[in-house]
């Protein structure tokens, strides 16, 4: 074999390494890419149960088993959240929105498949409740208002993000 030869065959092999780097690259990319968006799903699900399961309740505790004309009537913002007969171990048992303001769920197991291997995750939530002023729902607020914002944040230990979630719930009486 001549020099040129061998410099073909030096250059050919350098070449065929730097594809196989690059598509192992890509592999790993894609990969790792989808596990994170599996968390992130996970997270985004645990978060809109959570939404779902406040929504489904009376607004206020004054609201439960009556209907309230005036806001003057509902639930101090220093009192949001248990109000005594409510535990959080038992959220089953909350009856008004606010009983989840400083809710944090114990962590729920979630096992995933990936690549044939099975993982288990551990994901935190925690809520929070506030007043909202109606014209501008971002900005929280001590007065009573017929609007309560719900935001949950949901977070793993294999999460590079935390999973963020809010929803405005508002009061109304139709006579």
């Amino acid at each position: 074999m001549n020099t040129g030869q061998m410099m073909l065959t030096i250059v050919a092999m350098f070449l065929l390494s730097m594809v196989i780097l690059t598509t192992n690259r890509g592999f790993l990319t894609t990969s790792t890419t989808m596990t994170e968006s599996r968390y992130d799903i996970l997270g985004v699900s645990l978060a809109t149960s959570v939404i779902e399961d406040a929504t489904r309740l009376a607004f206020d505790e004054q609201t439960a088993n009556a209907a309230v004309t005036s806001t003057s009537s509902l639930t101090a913002s220093s009192s949001l959240g248990l109000d005594g007969t409510e535990t959080a171990s038992r959220p089953d048992l909350f009856d008004d929105f606010d009983d989840y303001n400083c809710y944090k769920t114990n962590p729920k197991l979630d096992t995933l498949v990936i690549q044939g291997t099975t993982q288990k995750m551990f994901f935190n939530s925690y809520c929070r409740v506030d007043y909202v002023v109606q014209d501008n729902p971002n900005t929280t607020t001590t007065s009573k208002t017929y609007f309560k914002k719900i935001s949950v944040r949901v977070f793993a230990p294999g999460m590079n993000d935390t999973v963020k979630m809010s929803s405005v719930y508002s009061y109304w009486y139709f006579r």
